[in-house]
């Protein structure tokens, strides 16, 4: 199983502010809940909670390396926002053209109930804010 299909079993389950999937987080993810639950399954990082802009650095300080959008393929680790420095949401990318993420939601996502969002499968072209894909 690669780290993106892992990533794949959470679709459907609601965007929770500060999700990490458990169930203090009514089995919801935010974005680098979801990418550290993946991370953390494959032992490609130590169990610690990071933002996304946390996990980027980590990746890169553990000799992350990075890749070219024309090659993005599966289980990259995508990062979006203003630049390097100004990372807001991250995802895993399925392959060149897909990702799955848990988005859609917003800081006021805090119950299944005012949940705006979801785990789901998008295009990375969705997004016109990638700043850095990582290979781990």
């Amino acid at each position: 199983m690669t780290m993106s299909e892992y990533a794949l079993r959470f679709v459907g389950r609601p965007y929770i502010y500060g999700g990490d999937g458990s169930g203090k987080s009514y089995g919801g993810f935010d974005c680098s809940g979801l990418v550290m639950e993946c991370l953390w399954a494959f032992g490609r990082l130590p169990m610690k909670d990071l933002t996304a802009q946390g996990i980027h650095d980590a990746l890169m300080d553990k000799s992350g390396h990075q890749v070219p959008r024309m090659y993005i393929s599966t289980d990259d680790i995508l990062f979006f926002g203003k630049d390097y420095r100004h990372i807001t949401h991250v995802a895993i990318a399925l392959n060149n053209d897909l990702m799955v993420e848990a988005g859609g939601g917003n800081s006021k996502c805090r119950t299944p109930g005012t949940s705006t969002g979801m785990v789901r499968v998008r295009p990375i072209s969705s997004r016109k804010d990638l700043v850095s894909a990582l290979r781990s």
